[in-house]
């Protein structure tokens, strides 16, 4: 469907092109009607037209003033001339300016008809060209930032190779003087989370398409780090401002603060000259993130030249380790908790502390977890995953991501210690099995296998559904029937072999447990034989 706009001072000549535009049975619709070409112009921002059928004797803003802004600014906008006069002055702009007919009043059907399927055969051919036009674009976009993600990663190193893509990439050879803005996001992982169901990629093309609109070139070296967390640009002088770093650095922090919630924090590399120092500038740029500090907010820009050393750490001792490293490998869940929150407040508490500083000493927690806890961690591959700790950028993701391990600790400590608690009444089990007939007690098998008796009783009762007495009448009641059934055993032998002294005490037993008297049950099994 083709949208049309009609532009006419007379309000009787708007509605009677209007109503034959709708008679012709064409694709096209009339969507906006203005009086002059000031109010077209305001229009067009939102109804966006394909087609502008206007005439050219107009109050506020004529045709020919009419005709040279959409020229300029909208080369888009197929467009028709309908005039009652045919001064030389206006066939002339009209010519000019690109319309596609200069109609005469009064204007046939036939006339317009014509008019609106060669402004419509336009409309679609010059869109045809843009589409292919943007695919191209888009397609050498992509095609140059593979390349500098290459190069960056050091997949693509030999200087001839680089200097070829570049050439048939259509990167400029003059890059002297250039640097490599990299840029990460505080709160890119939450933000990713809550706004994005998890997409992080679908974050960074958000970014992306921000940027570009911001610098306003398509074509602009802008890619991404093999992690995807951060967002590379080659700048040169044209996009820099003296020492105080990208120009445009500023309003694009605006930008994605304002509709993403993100702050920027870039790092800048030293000046170079050739593609092939990107790795260099890559890595200088990004230890000069790293020397950010944690508590920072706002849009931060770090030169790699002004980088200054860092503390050191220090916060997370070895004593603090060890002490982590053994709760985790106890299952101490609380100790694991207290020793996660001491650390997260020392952090909260350092004010200088920078983020290179706090990816170290999270990377060393999750060394201990993966260490101790190996089943854990291949059972939460994303929660244990290093990248989650490259793009800690601030103190709210450490916090977050503390919790998100102390949550996955628990979780696992919880079924170890079901598990292990099922592993060792089995063990008892077993044992019961084993010595049914000896005169056993709940305390003694505590003492046995080095357990509270009480937390042992419950224990038993939560995995086996039977308390120990229970447990062991029912074994010796099962061993006291096979014996009746397969032998001529005197009851009280019976009674003596499955662990009862007193042959009545047995039989009161027994018969409480099988309705019968141990007499009566192998009468009964002996009639059956």
């Amino acid at each position: 469907m083709y949208k049309v706009m009609v532009v006419d001072d007379e309000l009787w000549g708007r509605r009677a092109i209007s109503k034959m535009i709708s008679e012709l049975n064409l694709d096209a619709e009339v969507i906006a009607e203005a009086r002059h070409g000031e109010e077209a112009l305001k229009l067009i921002g939102v109804s966006k037209p394909h087609i502008v059928v206007t005439d050219m004797n107009m109050p506020v803003m004529d045709g020919l003033q009419f005709l040279e802004h959409l020229h300029e600014h909208h080369s888009d906008i197929r467009v028709i001339v309908i005039s009652g006069y045919s001064q030389f002055e206006y066939l002339h702009g009209a010519i000019r300016y690109q319309a596609c007919e200069y109609l005469l009043k009064p204007v046939s059907i036939g006339e317009l008809r014509s008019a609106m399927i060669k402004a419509a055969e336009l409309s679609r051919t010059y869109r045809s060209h843009q589409q292919q036009k943007k695919e191209a674009v888009d397609l050498l976009k992509l095609k140059r930032s593979a390349f500098l993600q290459n190069v960056t990663a050091e997949r693509i190193t030999n200087p001839s190779d680089i200097l070829k893509h570049q050439e048939e990439l259509q990167i400029p050879s003059g890059l002297e003087h250039s640097r490599l803005v990299v840029m990460m996001f505080r709160h890119f992982q939450e933000t990713a989370r809550t706004r994005f169901h998890g997409n992080a990629d679908l974050l960074m093309f958000s970014i992306e398409n921000i940027l570009h609109e911001l610098l306003q070139d398509e074509l602009a070296l802008v890619y991404k780090s093999d992690d995807r967390l951060r967002i590379c640009l080659v700048v040169n002088g044209t996009l820099t401002t003296g020492t105080q770093g990208p120009a445009w650095l500023p309003e694009f922090h605006k930008a994605v603060q304002r509709m993403l919630k993100l702050e920027v924090c870039a790092g800048l590399s030293p000046s170079f000259s050739e593609l092939a120092e990107l790795p260099h500038m890559f890595r200088a740029a990004n230890k000069a993130i790293g020397g950010a500090r944690l508590h920072d907010s706002g849009c931060g820009l770090y030169p790699a030249e002004d980088q200054i050393e860092t503390r050191g750490g220090g916060l997370l001792t070895s004593f603090d380790l060890q002490a982590l490293r053994q709760a985790v490998a106890s299952g101490n869940v609380k100790e694991v908790r207290e020793l996660l929150h001491n650390y997260l407040t020392k952090v909260m508490e350092c004010g200088v502390i920078t983020v290179s500083e706090v990816q170290q000493e999270l990377t060393r927690i999750m060394d201990v977890a993966v260490s101790e806890l190996k089943v854990m961690v291949s059972a939460s591959p994303t929660v244990f995953d290093p990248q989650s700790i490259t793009g800690i950028m601030d103190d709210r993701e450490v916090t977050l991501l503390l919790g998100r391990w102390l949550e996955a600790i628990e979780e696992y400590s919880t079924d170890r210690n079901e598990s292990e608690s099922i592993q060792m009444i089995q063990s008892i089990a077993a044992f019961l099995d084993d010595h049914y007939f000896e005169d056993i007690s709940l305390i003694d098998v505590a003492t046995r296998f080095h357990m509270d008796p009480s937390y042992l009783s419950k224990l038993f009762k939560s995995v086996t559904s039977e308390n120990f007495i229970e447990y062991l009448t029912r074994k010796r009641m099962e061993k006291a029937c096979e014996l009746l059934r397969a032998s001529d055993r005197k009851i009280s032998d019976i009674s003596e072999l499955v662990g009862y002294e007193n042959q009545r005490y047995f039989s009161q037993v027994f018969k409480k447990s099988t309705g019968q008297t141990p007499s009566e049950y192998r009468d009964s099994h002996l009639r059956r034989d």
